[in-house]
């Protein structure tokens, strides 16, 4: 991750290392997906050796790569994916890097994405770049949420924006802290509740959550 980028006077966050934003913990998921791409490789390069017993070798690399390359390109895309807070910057890694910086904001909001299983992310865009972090995900019954630390360093720096909408989201993430800090179980969670309040605005589509929609989720605390 790159360094700390630079910090205004009273940052709270100056000093602060880089803090992860992976939903799901970087040193668990990659050392399974760099397995997946080396199986993948394998198997394509055994494919290959067996279709060019009876067929020309051009066809059975072809073969190979087509049966074999997929999966293994997916896994070495999603072990590159990571997400980082430094400083007042928020970072995203996917083929690229993209940053947004939180002081020049343009677009702060929480987004819902329906599903099996329902993502909640945080859509940030400031005059060049516009990323979005994973926050939550939840199943029927449990789910997955970005750990203390990184949901607390992005409330901090959220609320030193001059984005309304930033603010209000800030809001909601400190509400959430103090849900988990509780033991306050799912649906008394402000994250869960977006996605609940997103299923009653458009069920099977993807939501952007207003500022009145977040204004409700706070006065249900």
């Amino acid at each position: 991750m790159p360094d700390d980028s630079v910090r205004g006077p009273g940052d709270p966050s100056a000093g602060a290392p880089s803090v992860p934003l992976d939903l799901v913990r970087r040193e668990i998921v990659v050392p399974k997906l760099r397995r997946i791409s080396l199986i993948s490789i394998a198997v394509g390069l055994l494919i290959t050796m067996l279709v060019s017993l009876f067929a020309p070798f051009w066809a059975a690399v072809l073969i190979g790569v087509v049966i074999g390359g997929p999966p293994a390109l997916g896994s070495h895309l999603a072990g590159r994916r990571a997400y980082w807070l430094a400083g007042r910057t928020v970072s995203a890694r996917m083929l690229a890097t993209r940053t947004v910086d939180i002081g020049g904001l343009t677009r702060a909001e929480l987004v819902v994405q329906p599903g099996r299983f329902r993502q909640v992310h945080l859509a940030l865009a400031d005059r060049d770049n516009a990323i979005s972090v994973p926050l939550a995900l939840y199943g029927a019954d449990r789910g997955a949420e970005l750990d203390i630390m990184g949901i607390r360093r992005l409330a901090d720096v959220l609320a030193m924006s001059e984005l309304i909408s930033a603010e209000i989201v800030s809001r909601v993430l400190v509400e959430h802290l103090r849900a988990e800090a509780r033991g306050a179980g799912l649906t008394a969670r402000p994250l869960f509740r977006a996605v609940t309040r997103a299923e009653e605005t458009a069920p099977s589509s993807r939501v952007a959550l207003s500022e009145d929609d977040l204004a409700l989720i706070l006065d249900a605390e």
